[in-house]
């Protein structure tokens, strides 16, 4: 346990360093959304250090409720993602507006649909776990959402967005699979477990740091789609509206 305390504590350091680095650099104005995701993930792993420190019910009251709010967090990031990977296309200003929405409703209620659907005679530890797997599951789906959206329609990203969507990713795809061991007959140990959320934080942070912490020109990437793809576009748009 010693060890996987220690590597606990290594994204602290990076943290620090990449919200910084991105102060200096005027970057926190670029991303205000992500600026404040790192200095919130800094104050997260802060606290549950010093939590675990102090007792298990400390550590327990801190691990969820921080939980919760970088579930909110991360949605709030891709929302984000997704307004800035569309900025500048005039053609998908409907899709801009209303889209990410749209796409995190159906995710919502799919996600409420197979975790609570069968509810009944669950004990609280139970109602955690399955809360936990629904939050996993609509995050994660929002992640593929934006991915897949900009890849249909061939919008290209800088790499301080793609570490940032690749950072998001490793971490909502780790918690849907911890979450849904742990929920179903214990699937995985809690030390297993345990492992795959600290050693997955530790690359997602590292990712994060390695895109912004170097200095590098960004690529300005012309806002441009194909025809044949924004004629997809209008045909989806016009069989939606019918």
């Amino acid at each position: 346990m010693l060890l996987m305390y220690f590597f606990s504590l290594l994204p602290i350091p990076v943290l620090a360093v990449t919200a910084i680095v991105m102060y200096r650099r005027k970057q926190h104005k670029l991303y205000p959304v992500f600026w404040a995701y790192v200095i919130f993930q800094f104050s997260r792993c802060t606290v549950e250090a010093i939590a675990y420190g102090v007792s298990y019910a400390a550590f327990f009251y801190s691990y969820w409720s921080s939980s919760a709010l970088s579930v909110i967090f991360r949605l709030l990031l891709l929302r984000s993602i997704f307004l800035t990977v569309l900025e500048g296309y005039a053609p998908l200003h409907r899709l801009r507006r209303s889209g990410y929405e749209v796409a995190f409703l159906v995710f919502w209620a799919l996600a409420l649909f197979l975790t609570f659907h069968n509810y009944g005679g669950r004990r609280v530890s139970q109602l955690i776990l399955d809360a936990g797997q629904a939050a996993s599951f609509i995050a994660v789906g929002m992640f593929v959402f934006v991915v897949g959206s900009s890849a249909l329609l061939g919008i290209r990203w800088t790499s301080a967005i793609s570490g940032i969507a690749l950072g998001l990713g490793l971490l909502g795809t780790a918690d849907l699979a911890v979450f849904a061991g742990l929920s179903h007959n214990h699937f995985i140990s809690t030390t297993a477990a345990g492992w795959i959320e600290t050693l997955t934080y530790d690359c997602a942070v590292g990712i994060i740091a390695f895109c912004f912490v170097p200095r590098r020109e960004e690529i300005r990437i012309p806002a441009a789609i194909e025809p044949a793809r924004l004629q997809w576009v209008d045909s989806i748009r016009g069989a939606l509206s019918e």
